[in-house]
């Protein structure tokens, strides 16, 4: 399993470093965006965008928005002249050339909007305490040559999610994604949802744009790196998606969109973009109309 997660991770960071460098189509279903939020947005950044919705259309002014998977900043850029001065956006990104990609423009962006309410965090989705960048110095300044060293890292690395998490729980009003999660590893996923929960502030909601599938993906589709790094064989299974939320304690989840068009068929399975929003607040499983 530690191969597998290995594995993905490195297909993933690999294929969005390259496409950070030069666009790569086959990353993206086509979205429409509001353009009045693109016009302060530079050029590389709408070029070497990848999604699948547009969850920022759900954002509300003075909302604090953590993006999952920010990559070039696009959302971001766009969140920030929704939520205004009063709000502000996060975006935590693992791969470095999407975060130096997003980062050099991000006092540009706030110059052109007239505030600065953007910032970007280097970590994993599933890990949103952990933060990365403190890691890496924590490495350079000890590194570690020895099994013990490895025992005192992992004890670093569990005191800094407790005394210095990189998202303190309870602090987002919202948390969006788009056509991220499922690049996460499925041995993660449990815990991608509750950090999704745990960051959220009651009554906060999660805005979350992915790629869904009719069917189970077979093992064999999933064991190929270029499918689970393109967003297709890591779909999730969209009554799957909607349960996972269920598990995690959100409620009111409910379906914004869904495509009626598949954005490919693949060996017969039909793979879509949905966009979910899903509350925390209440305890107890409910759907739509039944609770909120």
């Amino acid at each position: 399993m530690a191969g597998e997660r290995h594995d993905v991770d490195q297909s993933v960071l690999s294929r969005y470093s390259n496409a950070a460098e030069a666009r790569e189509a086959q990353l993206c279903c086509p979205v429409e965006y509001d353009k009045q939020y693109l016009e302060v947005i530079p050029q590389e950044i709408l070029d070497r965008d990848y999604g699948c919705g547009d969850p920022s259309r759900h954002l509300r002014p003075g909302d604090t928005v953590l993006d999952l998977g920010s990559g070039g900043g696009k959302i971001c850029y766009i969140a920030s002249q929704i939520v205004g001065a009063t709000g502000r956006v996060i975006g935590v990104d693992m791969n470095e050339d999407m975060l130096h990609l997003a980062e050099s423009y991000r006092e540009e962006v706030g110059d052109r909007i007239g505030y600065h309410n953007v910032e970007f965090r280097k970590g994993k989705i599933q890990d949103l305490a952990l933060d990365v960048r403190a890691l890496e110095r924590r490495l350079e300044e000890h590194v570690p040559r020895t099994a013990l060293d490895l025992d005192q890292i992992e004890a670093w690395k569990e005191q800094q999610r407790q005394d210095a998490p990189l998202i303190a729980g309870d602090s987002v009003d919202v948390v969006v994604s788009n056509c991220v999660l499922n690049l996460v590893c499925e041995d993660d996923r449990n815990r991608l949802f509750g950090e999704i929960f745990r960051v959220l502030r009651s009554g906060g909601r999660a805005v979350i744009a992915d790629i869904v599938s009719d069917e189970t993906v077979p093992q064999a589709m999933k064991n190929d790196p270029t499918l689970w790094s393109g967003c297709v064989s890591g779909a999730f299974r969209e009554d799957h998606f909607l349960q996972a939320f269920e598990r995690a304690g959100f409620h009111g989840i409910r379906l914004l969109k869904r495509e009626d068009t598949p954005w490919q068929t693949v060996q017969g399975i039909e793979f879509r973009s949905v966009t979910i929003e899903a509350f925390k607040g209440k305890q107890g499983p409910c759907r739509e109309d039944d609770c909120c």
